[in-house]
């Protein structure tokens, strides 16, 4: 059964620029093979994923995000059955929105159902929680 993931978590220590680009090319080098897409955003040591694939492989994938000592407070939000992926061209999109001089005012996801709650967890995360779900 194919199915939709949401979780979020706090990063042990703050990830460098550098650092999260090698985190997101070992999650695609994981993804790929076992066909998982999703969007990892984060946000001051804070990280919201969105993971798609088989249920059993983004139950052992969350297992063992759990178990990682970058991540802490790690928190299942959403798991439910899917028919059709959001991300389905990304193996692992990753949106750093941390403050910065050069964050974006808008930031577009490249959703398959733009109106999915997928959507609307990933805006308000982008705009810490400011705004209504």
């Amino acid at each position: 059964m194919l199915i939709e993931f949401i979780y979020t978590s706090y990063a042990s220590e703050p990830f460098l620029s550098e650092q999260l680009t090698a985190l997101q090319k070992q999650c695609q080098d994981h993804n790929n093979p076992n066909q998982i897409t999703g969007m990892l955003l984060y946000d001051n040591q804070q990280f919201m994923q969105v993971l798609a694939g088989e249920q059993a492989v983004i139950e052992a994938l969350f297992k063992k995000i759990k178990s990682d000592p970058r991540h802490q407070q790690v928190k299942a939000l959403i798991h439910t059955p899917i028919t059709e992926r959001n991300f389905a061209n990304w193996s692992m999109g990753l949106v750093d929105i941390s403050d910065s001089p050069d964050r974006p005012e808008c930031i577009e996801f490249p959703l398959t159902h733009p109106s999915s709650l997928s959507q609307r967890l990933l805006i308000a995360f982008s705009h810490h929680f400011e705004d209504a779900i």
